[in-house]
């Protein structure tokens, strides 16, 4: 327990700045009392006291804030009361506080988050060894070890430091700024050796960072000079890699394999070609080899110009890549070669080879004298639930059904854990950014996860426990994963645009984890995702006056993205599959992805984008899902939606 005695008096700028984050911190935990007291109707002993003790350190810690912390010696958030005491006294905190906090902090990711400050304080004060002796572990972020080599550095161990500096400067972008200071000292004792600035350019040329390989050729000697400016003409001129290159003969290897790297993305045919010329001049590292083969293959299942067909199904059986293997999969999936598929699953791995999607196809693929084989494997999946099961179910004929799901009584888990605990006491005083902070960082252990899924839910947190019950591979808790939230805009959504509550759950579902503040890297809002340019013509045409600030209040979102969705369905003559597609990758590519005479799954399951691919299948699943659980009859697929035209 830290019980230092002191007062949060500014005494210079860095003291100035310290009080202002514990007044922050203190703001933000006491003003908790009402939330805490509108959650629970009472706020227990413990969290008064903890509240008490918070309101204490305004004026420092003293005799009865000692007497308050040490009454909370067991509560679970006693570590954000030490982690405020050494917040408000960084100048004066030793890096024995510092170690004692972060062995009693454990796994929380408070105690990185403090210990960052305290380190950030000491870089300040060239309080070097302080540095050193807290940072002396394996798990540090990249500024904390920026940080450390910096402080080496300063106290005279360049030995301990330049590893570190060399792995944090050898990065094919730009470093965060927190790390220039120590590589600013680095280069004022010695740099990089050429070998690390060679190491950095072949990451930025991975990388496709032309600036940085431009930016690098200050740092190297004569000689690398030359090697880096054949290696830049070779990543502008892929096609130019089979001719000679200058320096040492590691480095002209390298640039041939950036080169063929290159080369396979534009023209695997020449790529190909190249790598047979190189192959005779240069002793390639195995790894080199396989990641060369790899891209030519990759790139050959796509590009009219590719590497010979049986060159390319021989490294497809050699390379042993599930993702490759599937890409080839589905191309004869698309061109209906049977043989062809039959060969290619054996080349999946064995749990590949189980899953749902390609026991399906292995099935449908079946050859002469696997008739019953095919049966039995179409029973099976129909007992199961998700996209592929539910296509087993309609061709068999047989019921829907929501799979294996765990008795009630299989529901509840132990919620003992340390994390859980912590998660439970921040969401009672309403100390939100927190609570999700602690519960991500735990989502690693599918037991606590699990908790965590069940604590969220039983709070009413369902996104939280969406995303924590995949953590924790928890597939058949239907309960979890598919909450019913926003009951009645939901319903207003479905009488507004004459689609079902279940289907229009079923894209909330998949679009945002049911989050109404949900906003996606491109800018899509709301439980529905939609891009403000489409909800303001969606809104329009429909007389419904446009907002983008209300995109994110949840009857307004489903309003208008219901209205869209069906928008959508009526353009396809009714036909949901496409509709789907278009919601996900818009209508264009949908028109350039069809071809006539496809059947749906086959269309489907060769969808170029997998992003779009998955999301179709992903939602026509959870409308039956959906619709299973609230006892509406659904078929999978309409009659129009199976026919062969896509």
């Amino acid at each position: 327990m830290l019980t230092p005695m002191f007062n949060i008096v500014p005494t210079n700028s860095r003291t100035v700045r310290s009080a202002c984050l514990l007044a922050i911190l203190i703001s933000d935990l006491f003003g908790i009392t009402a939330a805490a007291d509108s959650v629970d109707g009472s706020v227990s002993e413990s969290r008064q006291k903890f509240q008490l003790a918070v309101k204490e350190l305004r004026s420092g810690a003293g005799p009865r804030y000692q007497s308050l912390r040490e009454e909370l010696a067991d509560y679970p958030l006693a570590m954000y009361l030490d982690a405020l005491v050494i917040e408000g006294n960084l100048h004066y905190a030793s890096a024995d506080d510092m170690l004692t906090f972060m062995a009693a902090a454990g796994d929380s990711p408070l105690a990185m988050r403090t210990l960052r400050s305290f380190v950030r304080h000491k870089v300040e004060d060239r309080r070097w060894q302080t540095v050193i002796d807290v940072t002396e572990r394996s798990d540090l972020t990249t500024e904390l070890s920026c940080h450390r080599a910096h402080a080496l550095l300063k106290r005279r161990r360049p030995d301990s430091a330049i590893p570190i500096l060399n792995n944090a400067w050898s990065v094919g972008k730009s470093q965060i700024k927190a790390c220039d200071p120590a590589f600013k000292a680095w280069f004022e004792h010695s740099g990089p050796t050429d070998d690390i600035i060679w190491e950095r350019a072949l990451k930025a040329a991975d990388a496709r960072n032309s600036y940085l390989l431009r930016y690098l050729q200050r740092f190297a000697s004569k000689d690398l000079k030359r090697s880096l400016a054949d290696l830049a003409e070779i990543y502008r001129r892929p096609d130019r890699v089979t001719q000679k290159v200058r320096g040492r003969e590691i480095h002209q290897r390298d640039i041939a394999f950036i080169g063929v790297k290159r080369l396979a993305r534009v023209n695997p045919g020449k790529a190909f070609n190249a790598l047979k010329t190189l192959t005779q001049r240069f002793d390639f590292t195995l790894n080199q080899l396989s990641e060369m083969h790899g891209l030519i293959v990759r790139h050959s299942l796509f590009a009219k110009s590719a590497a010979p067909a049986q060159w390319v199904r021989e490294q497809l059986m050699r390379l042993d890549n599930d993702e490759l293997t599937e890409i080839y999969l589905r191309s004869r999936i698309e061109t209906a070669d049977w043989t062809g598929l039959r060969e290619a699953y054996t080349w999946l791995s064995a749990s590949k080879q189980s899953t749902d999607e390609w026991r399906y196809w292995r099935a449908m693929a079946a050859g002469p004298g696997e008739a019953e084989f095919s049966q039995a494997t179409f029973e099976q999946l129909a007992e199961g639930r998700g996209f592929h099961a539910y296509l087993a179910a309609t061709t068999l004929a047989k019921p829907l059904s929501l799979g294996a799901i765990p008795a009630s009584a299989d529901h509840a888990t132990a919620l003992t854990s340390s994390v859980v605990e912590r998660v439970n006491e921040l969401l009672a005083l309403g100390m939100d950014w927190e609570a999700r902070t602690e519960f991500r960082s735990a989502l690693g252990d599918p037991q606590i996860a699990l908790s965590l899924a069940e604590l969220a839910s039983s709070q009413g947190r369902h996104p939280w426990a969406i995303e924590a019950a995949a953590a924790a591979g928890a597939w058949n808790r239907v309960d979890l994963r598919f909450p019913v939230v926003y009951e009645d805009e939901f319903k207003n959504a479905s009488k507004e645009s004459g689609l079902s509550v279940e289907s229009l759950l079923a894209v909330a579902r998949r679009e945002s984890a049911l989050s109404p503040d949900a906003v996606s890297e491109v800018g899509a809002r709301g439980l529905m995702q939609l891009m403000p340019s489409t909800a303001r013509l969606t809104a329009r045409k429909h007389n419904y006056r446009y907002s983008r600030s209300r995109l994110m209040r949840p009857g307004y979102n489903t309003a208008v993205g219901g209205l869209y969705f069906a928008d959508l369905i009526d353009n396809y003559e009714g036909n949901r599959v496409l509709a789907l597609a278009a919601y996900n990758a818009g209508p264009n590519r949908v028109r350039r992805w069809r071809e006539g005479g496809l059947s749906v799954a086959r269309w489907v399951d060769t969808i170029p984008f997998k992003e779009t691919r998955e999301y179709v299948r992903a939602v026509l699943a959870y409308n039956v899902i959906y619709s299973l659980k609230a006892g509406v009859e659904v078929e999978f697929l309409s009659e129009s939606e199976l026919a062969p035209n896509y």
